[in-house]
């Protein structure tokens, strides 16, 4: 295991445990936590749908009657998006040497292996790991666990899960093309201590 990182990118589909284990190592390490659905969550606050509907896609109810290949495209276009707004968030932090951990959906394989972020360097200090989960059942069973999640239409539900399993395979080929580590978010038990394994 490493520990010289300084920030550190935790990728992967939703509910599979990223936050928990985000904020374990946070926690062994000393480092702060950027969870990066906030970051989204600011920028939706804002900027206004008017100026980037993409922004505010899956804040309308009809975007999850789409096919899931749209709902994929758009998953990987607003990731970039989100992404390049961290920017200058990762580079602040290698600037001033200030250990941070990142965590979210939005985080692209791309965004994960730059050589640099808005002029700083990143080299060994930025570290990145993505986590693979794409069984629908076990994604399902996690959501449920979420609040509200099992009563909101069964067509969202199913949308949702089948979204997630395809984003996770997308995620795993960009991040095998990369070289992006891939880490088993299952079994859930010392998911923390194997992402920090492979660092």
């Amino acid at each position: 295991m490493s520990s010289d990182w300084t920030v550190l990118l935790v990728g992967g589909p939703a509910a599979v445990g990223k936050t928990s284990a985000a904020k374990r190592i946070a926690t062994v390490s000393g480092a702060s936590l950027l969870q990066v659905d906030d970051v989204c969550l600011a920028l939706q606050r804002a900027i206004d749908p008017i100026d980037s509907p993409l922004l505010h896609t899956f804040a309308t109810p009809e975007v999850w009657g789409r096919p899931v290949a749209e709902l994929v495209a758009l998953r990987r276009e607003l990731a970039a998006l989100v992404s390049s707004s961290l920017e200058f968030v990762v580079a602040n932090h290698l600037a001033h040497d200030d250990r941070v951990v990142l965590e979210g959906v939005w985080i692209t394989p791309e965004f994960m292996c730059r050589t640099s972020y808005a002029e700083s360097i990143a080299g060994d200090r930025r570290r990145a790991v993505v986590l693979f989960e794409d069984d629908p059942t076990r994604i399902r069973a996690s959501f449920s666990t979420r609040r509200g999640f099992d009563e909101r239409p069964a067509g969202y539900r199913d949308a949702r899960t089948a979204l997630e399993v395809a984003y996770a395979r997308w995620l795993r080929t960009q991040a095998l093309m990369r070289k992006v580590p891939i880490v088993e978010a299952r079994p859930v038990g010392h998911l923390a201590e194997r992402i920090l394994a492979v660092l």
